[in-house]
């Protein structure tokens, strides 16, 4: 049995598997989810990078092509989502959320050339003739197996969700809300964890990196660096070094130019 396939049997047998939406995933370092074709294209990946131990990789961390073309999404799209009123259990979880998704899509739009949409009156559902969001975000309770997960953006259409598990409305634990969903966003941008690098302390979560682009140095205390290893921070805030490396991806914020038709 080849490397790859001793990973995929041990992840099936010993990884969260949850069902959302009538679509089983796997759930991997925390906020990745998967579906089984998925999960065995990174054992694939996972095993690759075993192979090739001795590589380096620094920085914030891009999606790739097999061809080594960085992931994103196309120039001037607008990234508009909805969050689903019904999924809720109650108005007040429901504002936390839209105000909290508000907060962190201005984050990024701060840092470089993107722009996210709420199509708030689609909230409550789509009427006819309103245009499809790009993504919806969604209440769904895995009993505390996440925080929030996202997709990237060469995920399958139908996997375009950000799930919000009802642990993050919890008070007493160390995350701040809005920083979870700074980092979920990072992912739905293209971005993938800080921790992966090189850099990053050993007892931190690993992930096969053959599906990656470096951006800059490493960061410790990126927006997409867990808290591990008695490094990273708790707030998930942006830093200098996130900007530099979103900004290679999708250039500066869009308030920096005077666009005309």
């Amino acid at each position: 049995m080849d490397r790859a396939t001793q990973l995929y049997e041990q992840y099936k047998r010993t990884k969260p598997k949850l069902t959302i939406d009538g679509v089983e995933y796997y759930l991997l370092e925390g906020d990745l989810l998967l579906s089984d074709l998925q999960l065995q294209v990174y054992c694939l990946e996972q095993a690759e990078r075993e192979a090739t131990a001795a590589e380096q990789r620094e920085g914030l961390v891009a999606m790739a092509t097999p061809d080594g073309k960085i992931v994103r999404w196309a120039p001037g799209k607008a990234l508009s989502y909805v969050v689903v009123r019904s999924t809720f259990p109650d108005e007040p979880s429901y504002a936390r959320v839209v105000q909290a998704m508000r907060q962190a899509a201005g984050d990024w739009e701060g840092v470089c050339g993107v722009k996210f949409l709420h199509l708030r009156e689609q909230d409550a559902g789509q009427q006819p003739g309103q245009a499809r969001p790009l993504f919806d975000v969604r209440y769904h309770d895995t009993q505390g197996a996440f925080i929030a997960v996202a997709f990237f953006p060469n995920d399958p259409v139908e996997q375009r969700h950000v799930f919000i598990d009802p642990s993050f409305f919890r008070t007493d634990l160390f995350y701040n809300p809005i920083g979870v969903l700074r980092h979920e966003l990072g992912h739905v941008l293209g971005f993938r964890h800080e921790h992966i690098r090189s850099g990053a302390p050993a007892d931190c979560p690993q992930e096969g990196t053959s599906d990656a682009i470096n951006l800059t140095e490493y960061d410790p205390k990126s927006v997409m660096h867990y808290f591990c290893g008695g490094i990273g921070t708790q707030e998930m805030k942006l830093t200098e070094v996130d900007r530099q490396g979103a900004q290679a991806v999708y250039g500066p914020p869009q308030d920096k130019f005077q666009f005309f038709e």
